[in-house]
């Protein structure tokens, strides 16, 4: 019974190292016979470059026009289509303004954008942005420079404004010339280079020159030039004569490229036209010292109530700052007047010259009639 007992455990052993023997060959067995399985793809690396193909440079609210185009770097990418937009960023990166958004565009074809750019002035980069079929962004964007421009101003006065001023100036008796300065600084004009006795407007030339060559006027002399400028008065205008001098005047004239100016054997024949003039009151504040500029316009902006005839009268009401100098001789058969007119960002210059006007009431309206017309909106 032992005996037969040991052998049931060997053969029990013997089985069982069989059986495990067996199960490692299928093991191994099976693992030889499987197929390799491939490592997991990566996606493709983006390949799309976008390009904007020049620069920019325009005033706020003009038209522009912006071209851009969409390439693919891949050497087997062929003919295609992306999603693409453009945007106007700041050089950090910082999008403040979306020109074209989610548009379908072939590949390497050139697209365009116009319209407005309505945008605070300063510098700015134009940029493309593109997405492929499988959700891709472009690898590089090239952008363009963006330079804006402050906005030129309303332009004032308007050609129907010219045009209405001067038809009506020349059917006016006497001799009449007009000349504006427009809001964008260029000179329009009615015969505006015809020669006149400046006769007091002048003393607006007599201000500037002296201070151009007294930047700190004793109290005493910035009394003499307030009753020179606001009262007109003409011996306050000698003192400041016998100072400055006919070579002042004419180094004052050189200096602001009057090509008219004609000197005379005193301040009032001085010879000067309405272009010249025009030019002067838009610029006047350039030829006198930083620190008597304030001085200057008080003066010219605090004429009597009785002198504020003609462009002032007209333009005050408009809503216009007027700084003005005028001049008569006569019973006002010789009438000018040469100002400045400042309203929020417009600034003009205008000259109306008349003479041989056959009543003294006459010249006065016609310098209010033409700056009415001309500044009509």
């Amino acid at each position: 019974m032992m005996l037969h007992g040991r052998w049931s455990l060997r053969a029990a052993t013997v089985t069982l190292g069989v059986a495990a023997a067996f199960a490692i060959c299928l093991t191994v067995l099976g693992a030889a016979t499987r197929a390799p399985q491939a490592p997991a793809s990566e996606p493709p690396a983006a390949s799309l470059v976008t390009s904007v193909l020049h620069d920019v440079r325009v005033r706020s609210g003009q038209s522009v026009r912006v071209v851009y185009r969409i390439d693919d770097e891949a050497p087997d990418s062929g003919d295609g289509s992306v999603v693409a937009s453009l945007t106007v960023e700041t050089p950090e990166g910082n999008v403040v303004r979306v020109l074209v958004q989610g548009r379908q565009i072939p590949l390497g074809v050139a697209q365009e954008w116009r319209g407005r750019l309505r945008l605070p002035a300063g510098k700015y980069l134009l940029v493309a942005h593109a997405r492929d079929a499988a959700g891709q962004a472009e690898a590089r964007a090239e952008p363009a420079r963006l330079v804006v421009l402050r906005a030129l101003p309303a332009l004032v006065p308007t050609a129907r404004g010219l045009r209405r001023a001067f038809a009506w100036a020349a059917d006016r008796a006497g001799r009449v010339s007009v000349a504006v300065v427009d809001s964008r600084g260029r000179l329009r004009g009615l015969q505006p280079w015809r020669p006149f006795v400046g006769a007091s407007v002048v003393k607006a030339m007599l201000l500037v020159a002296y201070l151009h060559g007294h930047p700190e006027p004793s109290a005493g002399m910035r009394d003499v030039l307030r009753r020179m400028i606001e009262y007109s008065d003409n011996a306050a205008s000698d003192v400041v004569y016998g100072v400055v001098g006919r070579s002042g005047l004419v180094k004052l004239a050189r200096l602001a490229h009057m090509r008219g100016f004609r000197p005379g054997g005193g301040w009032i024949t001085t010879r000067i036209t309405a272009a010249d003039m025009a030019r002067f009151f838009c610029d006047m504040e350039r030829y006198i010292p930083d620190r008597q500029r304030h001085f200057a316009n008080s003066l010219l902006a605090g004429i009597t109530p009785s002198q504020r005839w003609g462009i002032p009268a007209a333009a005050g009401p408009a809503g216009y700052r007027v700084y003005f100098k005028g001049g008569w001789l006569g019973a006002f058969v010789l009438a000018n007047q040469a100002a400045r007119l400042e309203r929020e960002r417009l600034r003009l210059g205008l000259a109306v010259f008349t003479d041989g006007n056959p009543g003294s009431q006459y010249g006065l309206d016609t310098i209010r009639g033409v700056t009415e017309r001309l500044l009509r909106r």
